[in-house]
């Protein structure tokens, strides 16, 4: 595989995440703070990975 082809599986992951932890596995918690942690953990993975992506960007030489 590809670095962009990792980027993109990486931020598909991201995605799925964000979709199945709050709506299937966090329905029966009663209480916030799994939610707000959940959100607090998955902001800075997307933060941090996003950064990596900048990082490694190169211009395209011509």
């Amino acid at each position: 595989m590809t670095k962009s082809a990792w980027g993109w599986t990486w931020f598909a992951f991201l995605l799925a995440l964000d979709i199945a932890i709050p709506w299937y596995v966090l329905t029966s918690v009663e209480k916030m703070s799994g939610a707000f942690l959940f959100w607090t953990i998955w902001a800075a993975a997307a933060i941090i990975s996003a950064f990596i992506v900048l990082l490694k960007w190169r211009g395209v030489e011509e």
